[in-house]
């Protein structure tokens, strides 16, 4: 996935979390449910779940530090990330714990999808 894209999304998403409590450590899951389209086919060979996990891991510890949450205390509680590669259009959203990513706008995106 995008990596700028995906660390705006999970920004985006932390900073609207509903939760005010003490955070944990966050499980990331990349689930493909469009992996027969073009686009899913793109996302697994191109960018791969591995890849994504490790993105939003990054982007909860740029996140954290970018607003100095050094504590679980000063962190908002979220347990679990879940992105979604589904097909669908726009680019993506977010919903709950759920990052909904589009498999069209991957397949369509021309140029280095993973570094986008």
């Amino acid at each position: 996935m995008a990596h700028g894209l995906l660390l705006f999304i999970f920004a985006y998403f932390l900073l609207h979390a509903s939760t005010q409590q003490k955070a944990q450590a966050v499980t990331y899951n990349v689930i493909n449910n469009a992996a027969d389209t073009p686009g899913g086919i793109r996302f697994a060979t191109q960018i791969s779940t591995d890849y994504s996990r490790q993105t939003l891991d990054s982007a909860t510890a740029f996140i954290w530090g970018l607003f100095q949450e050094n504590s679980d205390a000063e962190r908002k509680n979220v347990q679990q990330v879940t992105l979604l590669v589904e097909s669908m259009d726009g680019v993506a959203y977010t919903s709950a714990d759920q990052i909904h990513l589009s498999a069209n706008y991957v397949q369509g995106y021309s140029g280095d999808v993973k570094r986008r």
